[in-house]
């Protein structure tokens, strides 16, 4: 297994330093939906330093756990933070690599569509960007 690393890309260069996004502290974490819980009362705290492994069986939660700590998914109870920060704030400076990538099943548009969604851009807003954002790559 590879680690992930956490990087800061400057946008008007190349100089990538390491974001400052530990310690991951997650406080009583519960997942529910449909009135099923999935997850209950996980709580942990990851700092710099040595490689952290999320191990379990098949169906034990552990990628619905990633989900939710990078703000992919709302916990239904319990708190996630970023060195103090939300997963929200926290998304420009991380990344989560899915073992079986979905934007491989998509158009381009509906790639687009779900970034600017979970950006919080308005569904009027986000049809004329992705127009724009399309035609400028000539698609």
């Amino acid at each position: 297994m590879k680690a992930m690393g956490l990087l800061s890309v400057n946008p008007g260069g190349h100089d990538m330093r390491p974001a400052v996004l530990l310690p991951l502290v997650v406080q009583d974490l519960c997942y529910e939906i449909g009135g099923k819980r999935l997850l209950e009362g996980i709580s942990f705290r990851t700092d710099a330093g040595p490689r952290t492994v999320v191990l379990g069986p098949n169906g034990a939660g552990k990628s619905l756990l990633l989900r939710l700590c990078h703000g992919l998914l709302q916990p239904s109870a319990g708190t996630i933070a970023w060195a103090g920060a939300t997963p929200e704030a926290a998304r420009r400076c991380q990344a989560m690599v899915f073992q079986r990538p979905v934007l491989l099943r998509r158009s381009t548009a509906a790639n687009i569509t779900y970034v600017l969604r979970l950006q919080g851009i308005p569904r009027r807003q986000r049809r004329a960007m992705i127009t724009e954002a399309l035609e400028h790559a000539g698609l």
